[in-house]
């Protein structure tokens, strides 16, 4: 799978707690100045740094701003769906927009991208994080995504990974129930079965990617859509799927977060191309019963990622920054409960 994307009132979340960045008030959501722009309310990104206390600073007069604390840095650029975020790329739903010499972020991705990442108490109760369901992509008659050059299947991948993975994640103490642990296909609803009958906390479905041109590279993370809001960076076919609340969507505060965990250790980890975390209604995210992330590790059609994920100590390396990031995840729930 792959896709792109970016928005800006994350800066203003940011500033408000951020996760790794540093700790700020609790602030009630708020009533922010908003300008209709294409149909969708908007933000004044410098309101918003002011009055969250991040400093405000064009890189290129309204095309291109800075939100700055001492903790956090947020890049917005005008027409952009993707941004930074201390150097971590994120797609937004809505394209910053320019309107009267400022640039403008959408209330809806402050909302639901920045507030879950700046702000995580702010929706209670917050959840624990006990058992965890292990999704090893593809498998049996569904190999997956493939490098015949290399040899390499993507459903062997995921499930090496995954047994990596649970061994890392049950010696710090965690309930690990893995959709399966041999070659065999599992369908959908038999992999999201599994999160109701066990009461998982997490569910992490593990693959690698794959493209025509063997130039594209890089790690990629996803996370369910909100409803309501348009997938990043491509929207689905069918376009009823947005006005859908799907029972994932539940979980939208914490698939934001345990998305971002996720994703910033792998990228940290791996050293490969930040393709951004990113949102779309795949079945698993769309049916999972807690909060899910979908994690597109590397591309097997690359060779030189290939080359690397054919190796047990890259694979191991995959696994480790999988569960360095649930560890994030776990301590930063702690901290808000």
């Amino acid at each position: 799978m792959i896709f792109p994307a970016p928005r800006f009132l994350l800066l203003l979340f940011f500033l408000l707690g951020s996760l790794p960045f540093g700790s700020a008030p609790l602030l009630a959501a708020a009533n922010y100045k908003t300008v209709r722009l294409f149909g969708t309310d908007y933000v004044d990104a410098r309101d918003l740094a002011r009055r969250f206390g991040l400093t405000p600073k064009w890189l290129e007069a309204r095309k291109k701003i800075r939100l700055q604390s001492q903790w956090t840095t947020i890049d917005f650029t005008v027409h952009n769906v993707d941004f930074t975020l201390n150097r971590l790329r994120l797609f937004l739903s809505d394209p910053v927009a320019a309107h009267r010499g400022s640039l403008f972020i959408s209330e809806r991705d402050i909302e639901q991208l920045l507030r879950p990442i700046l702000q995580p108490g702010s929706k209670k109760p917050v959840p624990r994080l006990k058992t965890i369901v292990l999704d090893a992509g593809h498998g049996g008659h569904d190999p997956g995504n493939r490098n015949p050059r290399l040899k390499l299947e993507e459903k062997r991948m995921t499930l090496d990974v995954a047994h990596r993975l649970e061994r890392l994640l049950t010696a710090q103490g965690y309930r690990v129930i893995q959709t399966r642990k041999t070659d065999r296909f599992v369908d959908f609803d038999d992999r999201t079965a599994l999160i109701r009958k066990h009461r998982a906390d997490l569910f992490v479905s593990i693959h690698f990617n794959a493209f025509t041109n063997s130039r594209v590279a890089g790690t990629e993370t996803y996370i369910l859509t909100p409803r309501g809001q348009r997938s990043s960076p491509q929207a689905e076919r069918d376009t009823s799927m947005a006005r859908t609340a799907y029972p994932g969507n539940k979980h939208d505060h914490w698939n934001t977060l345990a998305g971002y965990h996720l994703h910033r250790h792998m990228v940290q980890a791996l050293g490969l191309p930040d393709r951004g975390l990113k949102r779309f209604r795949y079945s698993v995210l769309r049916s999972a019963d807690c909060p899910a992330v979908l994690v597109e590790a590397a591309f097997l059609s690359n060779d030189a990622e290939g080359r690397k994920v054919a190796t047990p100590a890259y694979r191991q390396k995959i696994a480790a920054s999988l569960a360095a990031g649930i560890k994030s995840l776990a301590s930063t729930l702690d901290r808000h409960r």
